[in-house]
């Protein structure tokens, strides 16, 4: 990622700080569900960064497969 650039902008989903911030989200995701089944991060469909000083803020679009097979499909601004 280009830190000294500012504004929103497009990131890979397979970047390694993207899957950080991912993995990070499902697990916030899991602890507020009432489901009984854990949430498993299957793709980040879409991810947007904005950096600003030392902090970045993402917005991601995620796709989630729940214990039993059901898929779940979200998105969401997430701070590390």
């Amino acid at each position: 990622m280009n830190e000294n650039a500012s504004g929103w902008r497009e990131v890979p989903g397979d970047d390694p700080e993207v899957q950080h911030v991912a993995d990070h989200a499902v697990k916030t995701i899991q602890q507020r569900s009432n489901s009984l089944f854990p949430y498993e991060l299957q793709e980040v469909v879409h991810a947007n960064a904005e950096v600003s000083g030392e902090a970045a803020k993402y917005n991601m679009v995620l796709k989630l497969k729940r214990g039993e097979g059901g898929k779940v499909q979200g998105g969401g601004s997430q701070e590390p």
